[in-house]
């Protein structure tokens, strides 16, 4: 069992610092970054932290290492939401949601270290459940925003991903904290192996431009070949001539449907040829244009900036200030404002 341990302690510890470093090499320095940074951090420590009797480092640093492990899932849950999210913003609800995990998991290493009294019974299915919700709702977060997503192996890796992540964390929990806690090290190290080889494995093929998901456009290629304009021509007249950015249903592959061609050839199309990597993305600065022009039409001065914003598209306001900002770099209200003072 000790050789079983160290095999995979040590390779994982050797591949967590392969991701770190090909992340430094060629990633952009977005969230999903800094995320990803963190969360090797936190594994580190914990596979250092958290050993055998035999692998045991001095008291203190041992005891430094476990605090940091205890912010191991906040940093995946962010990671995965940073990656996969497309209007991601670190706020303030993160963070309390990050208090309210990782405080019951840091609790638990000041008394596993005798800083503080025993916690009542109670206390590890608490720190159980709340791993589990952050599990939960990772998964959502990777499934609700997978048809909108036009980068192709960013799109397919999310239910991979997310399942390798799940399932060694179910393993850590169930096997390590409940069914063989005698192997607690160990189980957990040989759960959370998987997931470090398969990220290691997954950043040697994805696109660097899948790592920066709050860019609005990635570089277009300009090389439009015969059967490229066609498609071109006949998204023109579905989405601008027949106006079917309005609808604020449409999707990928309702619009693939009516202009004839497969969904994934229309989603390599407008990701590589126009340089979008969100089908919402490409629809609403459609809709934004039209909104500009609503806005600068003095007969809609009487109406309401979620009125205008309805009328083209949008389910709501609060995805269209967000999407108005995104593409011009100011708010709505602010642009409209703009547009009074400039009128005679």
């Amino acid at each position: 069992m000790l050789l079983l341990d160290a095999f995979f302690r040590f390779s994982g510890i050797g591949l967590l610092l392969l991701v770190s470093l090909l992340a430094i090499k060629d990633l952009p320095r977005s969230p999903s970054f800094y995320f990803l940074l963190l969360t090797n951090l936190c594994m580190v420590s914990f596979f250092l932290g958290f050993t055998p009797v035999e692998f045991q480092l001095p008291l203190l640093l041992r005891s430094v290492l476990r605090i940091l492990d205890a912010f191991l899932l906040f940093f995946t849950w962010l990671f995965v939401l940073s990656l996969f999210q497309k209007d991601f913003r670190l706020t303030l609800t993160h963070w309390l949601i990050g208090i309210l995990v990782c405080a019951p998991m840091v609790t638990e290493r000041l008394v596993h270290f005798g800083w503080i009294h025993n916690l009542p019974g109670w206390w590890a299915e608490l720190v159980n459940s709340l791993a589990l919700l952050l599990l939960v709702h990772m998964a959502v977060v990777a499934l609700t925003g997978r048809n909108d997503d036009l980068l192709e192996k960013r799109r397919s890796s999310r239910l991979s991903l997310v399942a390798i992540i799940t399932v060694s964390a179910l393993l850590t929990i169930l096997l390590g904290s409940i069914w063989l806690p005698q192997h607690q090290p160990t189980v957990n190290v040989i759960s959370l192996w998987p997931p470090i080889a398969a990220i290691s494995f997954w950043l040697l093929k994805i696109e660097t431009q899948a790592f920066a998901f709050n860019h609005q456009k990635q570089r277009a290629s300009k090389q439009l070949d015969a059967r490229d304009l066609v498609l071109q021509q006949q998204l023109n007249k579905e989405v601008v001539e027949d106006q079917a950015y309005l609808e604020n249903s449409l999707s990928v592959d309702e619009l693939a449907s009516r202009v004839g061609v497969a969904a994934h050839r229309l989603r390599v199309f407008i990701n590589q040829k126009l340089g979008y990597t969100n089908f919402s993305t490409y629809i609403n600065s459609f809709r934004i244009e039209a909104v500009k022009a609503a806005f600068e039409t003095p007969t809609n001065d009487h109406l309401p900036i979620l009125t205008i914003a309805l009328n083209h598209g949008f389910s709501s306001l609060p995805p269209f200030n967000r999407a108005f900002k995104k593409q011009l770099g100011i708010t709505p209200s602010e642009f409209r404002k703009n547009i009074r003072r400039k009128a005679p």
